[in-house]
């Protein structure tokens, strides 16, 4: 029997070479890799006592009960115990101590087995790279008994989940909320591709749009809008106030005055005078927009001018150096900066090159888009500079006709005021190739030597034909209920009337209820033997007005072209162009028409509107005769379309 204090001591020895094993078992423990994959991690330990000597050959001598052989084939130890390891490995701020799960000691003569009460231990078929945690060393502990056990100090826990490892998507994320319900696809439409205008033709449109939207360009209004602000107003205005006991008079400090405040009574007359003011600042501001882009165009001759008086006055100096020269004299005398100048002299170069190509008209009717043209020169090359050069008789013939005094503003720049082309827009022809025009009168003298035009704005009644009667007349829709009653349009069924005020029908704006404007259209030549044909130098969207065919109004005529209409209760009329007329009168026929007439009543009387199909910028304008007019005519379509319907010389 041993003594107590040998048995203290052997104790003791085993306790602390027990201890000196667990910081090893610990790190083998963490480094574990299946011990991220399992569900409830448990750790068993199982004590046996072996021989030494045959340690090798894996052989153990286990305690036996008595009357058994000595050695057992059966291996039983002499200790088992579970220790789990959930509470652990999970991160927690407070959580009771941990305990083992299951002890069996083994007592003098039997060993009982524990292993059916602890799950096995697995490990993942797969494995996921985690982050490996470290855990402290843990302190031995000094208790003399052997029951202490050493406190684990905190660990993080690695998931357990067979989760794949996915690096960072750069996506946006939604909340799904309850109203946000799954709609409806679009349906995706044929795309259909449109070719796009040329910045040189959005150009020349505006222009065109610019020449017939009927703004004034005359130095004169600039002295009349400096000599009209001198002037508080005039004797008719005064007497005018003073019939309507008005005493606010609009003062020299300006179109209202400092007492000219608007009141019930005097609200009309402000109005009527601030749209008159504003119209004649607007006209000023428009003109001098035109003399600053032709005094600027000019400046860049003058600076080409004089770059090469520098370059002959000093020949060995290169034209680089004599450019260089020119530039910073002007920059002293403008007072910018170098950089400055050089920007503003690119816009005003293509301010040049324009006029060089279109002529001064293009210039002064260029219009604000003149500036974003020449700073960006999209498609600005030679090629489209002689396009641009085609024009310029064209733009010529519509701006001294439309606008007979704008060449007063090139004598600024010392040219030449004087016309070239008189009359009325419509009495000369252009070409497309860039020609000359030519009188309207000697493109018809091969035909009739006697020919002659006369321009209307309305159709004339023939008085032989039809005495003081109009044969055109319709009764109004309300004539029968009311017979003072205002006309109604049979279309919009809105009121007429020629007062823009109280006219509320805008079947065509353009034409009626609103003083008229000039049509963009030019009388050209054809190139297929069809003589004189109507071109549309604007786009005219499909319903649009082009024009009202207007001429003598008479009746029985035979073997002319004329056109044949009928009004309401058989009653029928012709309307003759041959001596008098408008710009309707050169549509040429096309199997394949981009515009139609049409009958519109206006005021109580029928009207022969020339009505666009969607006609193109530089297109010309063409409608289909019918057959009547083809049958028994001895002469052939020229129209050439692929549909055309008469092209036999007889039908």
């Amino acid at each position: 029997m041993e003594s107590p204090a040998h048995l203290e001591f052997i104790r003791q020895n085993i306790n602390n070479a027990i201890l000196d094993q667990v910081d090893h078992l610990t790190n083998a423990l963490l480094n574990h890799r299946p011990l991220a994959f399992l569900k409830t991690p448990v750790l068993r330990f199982e004590a046996f006592v072996e021989d030494g000597r045959d340690s090798d050959n894996h052989q153990s001598h286990d305690l036996v009960t008595s009357g058994e052989s000595w050695p057992h084939s059966v291996r039983r130890p002499i200790m088992s115990t579970v220790l789990d390891l959930s509470d652990m490995l999970t991160p927690a701020v407070s959580r009771a101590p941990t305990s083992f799960a299951a002890t069996v000691e083994t007592g003098a003569g039997e060993v009982a087995d524990s292993s059916a009460h602890v799950p096995p231990l697995t490990a993942s078929s797969s494995w996921a790279t985690v982050q490996r945690v470290d855990s402290p060393n843990s302190s031995s502990s000094d208790s003399p008994e052997g029951g202490g056990r050493r406190k684990t100090l905190s660990a993080l826990r690695p998931t357990r989940c067979n989760f794949p490892v996915v690096d960072e998507l750069d996506t946006r994320r939604q909340i799904r909320v309850d109203h946000n319900f799954p709609k409806r696809l679009k349906v995706q439409g044929e795309v259909v591709f449109s070719q796009q205008e040329s910045s040189l033709n959005k150009f020349i449109v505006s222009v065109w749009e610019q020449l017939h939207a009927g703004t004034r360009l005359d130095p004169n209004i600039l002295l009349e809008h400096w000599h009209a602000s001198t002037i508080p107003a005039t004797a008719a205005n005064t007497e005018t106030m003073r019939h309507s006991g008005i005493d606010a008079l609009p003062s020299p400090n300006g179109f209202l005055g400092e007492g000219g405040i608007a009141t019930l009574r005097n609200a009309g007359c402000l109005f009527n005078q601030s749209n008159s003011f504003c119209l004649k600042i607007t006209q000023a501001s428009r003109t001098c927009r035109s003399l600053e882009v032709i005094v600027q165009a000019r400046w860049m001759e003058l600076f080409e001018s004089y770059v090469n008086f520098l370059v002959a006055s000093n020949p060995s100096i290169p034209t680089s150096r004599c450019r260089k020269m020119a530039l910073i004299e002007a920059c002293n005398d403008f007072g910018w900066s170098e950089k400055e100048m050089r920007n503003k002299m690119a816009i005003w170069r293509g301010y040049k090159e324009i006029k060089d190509a279109g002529g001064w008209a293009t210039l002064v009717f260029a219009g604000m888009g003149i500036y974003r043209f020449c700073k960006y020169r999209i498609g600005f090359n030679a090629e489209s500079m002689q396009h641009l050069r085609v024009w310029r008789p064209r733009f010529e013939v519509a701006a001294d006709t439309l606008h007979p005094n704008w060449r007063q503003l090139l004598a600024i720049v010392g040219e030449s005021s004087h016309r070239r082309f008189l009359g009325h827009p419509h009495d000369w022809v252009v070409f497309s190739d860039g020609a000359d025009p030519v009188p309207l009168r000697s493109t018809y003298l091969e035909y009739d030597p006697n020919f002659s035009f006369e321009h209307l704005e309305e159709s004339l009644i023939d008085v032989n034909a039809w005495g003081a009667d109009d044969p055109r007349w319709v009764p109004s829709l309300d004539a029968s209920a009311c017979p003072g009653a205002a006309y109604t349009c049979r279309d919009c069924k809105q009121e007429q009337s020629n007062d823009p005020k109280l006219n509320a029908c805008h079947c065509f704006p353009s034409l009626f209820g609103a003083p008229r404007a000039a049509c963009p259209v030019q009388i050209f030549r054809t190139a297929n033997g069809r003589n004189n044909g109507l071109q549309a130098l604007v786009a005219f969207e499909r319903g649009a007005a082009i024009g009202e065919f207007v001429g003598l109004v008479t009746k029985g005529l035979r073997d002319v072209d004329v056109m044949d209409s009928t009004v309401m209760g058989g009653r029928g009329y012709q309307i003759w162009q041959g001596r008098q007329g408008n710009y309707t009168r050169f549509v040429n026929h096309s199997c394949r028409a981009n515009a139609q007439f049409q009958d519109f009543v206006w005021m109580g009387t029928q009207r022969a509107v020339l009505v666009s199909k969607g006609v193109g910028a530089g297109r010309e304008i063409t409608v289909d005769y019918s057959d009547d007019y083809w049958r028994d005519l001895d002469k052939q379509c020229l129209c050439g379309e692929s549909c055309c319907r008469y092209k036999n010389a007889r039908r």
